[in-house]
Order: C-alpha cells, then sequence, then structure tokens
C-alpha cells in the first residue's frame, strides 16, 4: 500500500469526525426566519439558540479534566458521537423545548470532540499531525458552508419543512458513530492528561493574556452573530432565503480556503499589528458597505469581510503559540482563550438579534457588529506586538 493512501486511510476517522462538527451549528443560522414563523417567536429567542453551542464550547473546557477520566480519546470520541446522533434526532422530532434542550446536547456533543480530536491525533498518528489537522479544518468549513446552503432548499422540499433540513446530518452522525465504534482502538489506554484550571494558572494574572482572551472572543463574537443573522439580513437586500444562505455559504467556504494558509504568513512576522490591524479593517468595511448596498455587488463585500473572519480565528491560535515558550503555558493560554472567550462569542447573536428588535434595522444591527470589530482594531495593537507571557 503506497504511504499517500496509507495516510488517506489513516485520516479517514478524522475527516468522518470533521464532517459532523459544525453541520448541526451552522445550518441553524438560515432557518431562523422558518422557525421564527413555525414557532411564532421573536427574533432574540432565536438568537438564543444559535447562542447555546457558544456556551457549550466554553462550559465544556471546564470540566474536560473530568471528561478525561472516561477513557481514551478514541472512546471518548465514540461516545460524543452517538451524543451527537442522539441530539440532532431529538431536536428535529420534538417542539420548542425540545430544540433548546437538544442543542445544548448537541453543543456539549461537538465541545468535546474538539477537545479530544488532537488528543486523538497525537495517539494514534503524531507523525502526520500537520496533515490530520489540515483534513479537520479543511472538512469542518467546507461541510460547515455546505450546511448553511443547502439547508433552506431541504426544507422546501416537502411538509417535513425545518425537519427535513435536520434529516441529512442525523443520518451522517449515526452512520459515523457506528464506524468509529467498529473501528480498533490503537491505544485503549486512557490518556493521561490533568490540566490546572485556567484561573491557577500564571495566564489569568497576565494583562497581555486577558488581550489575546478578548481578541479571540471578539473576532469569535462577529463571525457567529453574522452567520447567524447574514442570511435573514440579505433577505431584506433583494435577495431570497435560499440565494441569501448560499451567498453566504460560497463566500464563507472561499473564506475559510484562505485562512488555512494564513498562519504559514503570518509566522513570518515577529510584530504582527500591521496585519491584524489591516486584516480588521478589512471586516469593518466589508459589513459597513454591506449596510449600503444591494443586489449582487454584496456578494464582493460579504466575500471581503469573510476572509478577514477566516483568518481572524487560525491567527488567533496562531497568536497563541507565539505568546508563549512552553508548551504547558501554550495549553494553559488556549484553554484560557477559548473559556472566557466562547463565553463572549455566546452573546453574539442575541445582541445581534436584540438590536434589530429594538430598532426594526438590520443596518443597526450590522453597525452593532462593526463596533465589536472596531474595539478588535483597537486590541489588536496589544496582541501584535512582540511579547510573551511566561
Amino acid at each position: 500500500m503506497s504511504s499517500f493512501k496509507s495516510k488517506l486511510l489513516l485520516g479517514l476517522p478524522i475527516f468522518l469526525a470533521a464532517v459532523n462538527m459544525r453541520a448541526g451549528i451552522n445550518q441553524v443560522g438560515p432557518l431562523i426566519p422558518i422557525l421564527k414563523n413555525y414557532f411564532h417567536v421573536s427574533n432574540f429567542s432565536m438568537s438564543l439558540l444559535a447562542g447555546i453551542p457558544l456556551l457549550c464550547f466554553s462550559a465544556t473546557s471546564l470540566f474536560m479534566w473530568l471528561i478525561i477520566r472516561l477513557g481514551s480519546s478514541n472512546r471518548i470520541i465514540q461516545w460524543a458521537l452517538f451524543s451527537l446522533f442522539l441530539g440532532l434526532l431529538l431536536r428535529a422530532t420534538t417542539g420548542l423545548i425540545g430544540l433548546y434542550l437538544f442543542t445544548f446536547l448537541i453543543g456539549v456533543s461537538i465541545a468535546v470532540m474538539n477537545y479530544e480530536i488532537q488528543a486523538w491525533i497525537k495517539s494514534n498518528a503524531a507523525q502526520h499531525t500537520g496533515f490530520m489537522t489540515g483534513i479537520y479544518s479543511t472538512t469542518m468549513g467546507l461541510i460547515g458552508g455546505l450546511a448553511i446552503a443547502i439547508s433552506v432548499p431541504l426544507a422546501n422540499i416537502n411538509s417535513w419543512s425545518w425537519r427535513m433540513a435536520m434529516v441529512p446530518w442525523i443520518v451522517i452522525a449515526g452512520l459515523t458513530a457506528i464506524y468509529w465504534y467498529s473501528k480498533k482502538e490503537k491505544n485503549p489506554k486512557p490518556d493521561i492528561f490533568t490540566p490546572k484550571p485556567f484561573w491557577k494558572t500564571s495566564a489569568f494574572r497576565n494583562p497581555i493574556a486577558w488581550a489575546m482572551v478578548f481578541y479571540f472572543g471578539l473576532q469569535s463574537f462577529s463571525y457567529y452573530s453574522t452567520a447567524t443573522w447574514l442570511p435573514t439580513i440579505l433577505t431584506t437586500k433583494g435577495l431570497s432565503l435560499g440565494h441569501a444562505a448560499l451567498m453566504v455559504s460560497v463566500t464563507g467556504i472561499i473564506g475559510s480556503a484562505i485562512g488555512i494558509a494564513a498562519p504559514h504568513y503570518i509566522g513570518r512576522y515577529s510584530d504582527k499589528r500591521k496585519i491584524l490591524v489591516i486584516n480588521s479593517a478589512f471586516i469593518v468595511l466589508g459589513f459597513v458597505m454591506v449596510t449600503i448596498q444591494t443586489g449582487p455587488i454584496l456578494l464582493i463585500w460579504l466575500l471581503i469581510s469573510n476572509i478577514g473572519m477566516s483568518i481572524n480565528f487560525p491567527m488567533a491560535l496562531t497568536l497563541a503559540g507565539t505568546k508563549t515558550r512552553s508548551p504547558e503555558s501554550t495549553r494553559n493560554l488556549s484553554t484560557m482563550m477559548q473559556s472566557v472567550g466562547y463565553l463572549i462569542a455566546a452573546f453574539g447573536p442575541s445582541y445581534v438579534g436584540g438590536i434589530f428588535d429594538l430598532t426594526k434595522s438590520w443596518n443597526w444591527a450590522i453597525m452593532g457588529v462593526v463596533l465589536i470589530c472596531i474595539f478588535q482594531v483597537l486590541i489588536s495593537f496589544v496582541v501584535g506586538k512582540e511579547s510573551y507571557i511566561d
């Protein structure tokens, strides 16, 4: 068997897991107008639904030291996939309360996989870390974009409406869980890893570390708030809901493809302030123009803003590595960034939905995101400077 074919077979479990790690979250945004009319609830109520997975991302990191005691990364991912399948199935077959409750289960399941995938790679394919991480991040971006694009067309197929849009991802999660359960485990022993709570580390007392937390939190805030509401916003700009979702999907996929290469080029510069500021400024420009323009020209401005946001995420993770001198410090900073950062981001969808409910204007809601991006520009001057927290 060729070396390349062996690597592909080794990467198959990661690919299948990654297929499941964004669709259940990203599909909610395009479906919000349909869900809102179906359940007769406000924009703010729907935005809470979009914020639940982010709260799960934040909270789960605080309990991973307990979860890892359940067994190896392979075993934990198996259980997380079955839990995800159950959450997706029950969310699609229950009412309004179930919609919120089982979105929480979906969020916890994905959050656990977020943390355990890297441990699985280290235990089973340490010599191919770069290749595996590339499969993981690229698949998440592409499938996440696909979920946005097909949600509305699927919801319009038959009387199942929004429930029909969830069926493919239920089937895929179930089949993936069965595959992982049937796969032989290379390292069945639990992964011995006992991280400190981030509030007991030196990073918690470091102002640069807190600047990193807010940078990560604000970039996630702007991404998830716009991913949730952009399809709805674009319907007020002359697009159908299906075309709006497709536009968001295409620009997001292109942005993700460009964002993958960003860390390689950013790592060449010791002082990253200029790069961070310019990138954030492009996001501001793109969203300001979305409030002014209508029609097909919106594609250009959405592409500019989505490229900027897609670069922000890997850039934030890259910065975490450049601010520390040891793997332990990197891990502590990363945990702190994700725990507090995703907590900040969880309020993004509600923030945008709340602004619209108060002003009845999506342009004002977008300008609310622009304000957040301006704060990110200011923080870029701090986190972009060469410095260490340890």
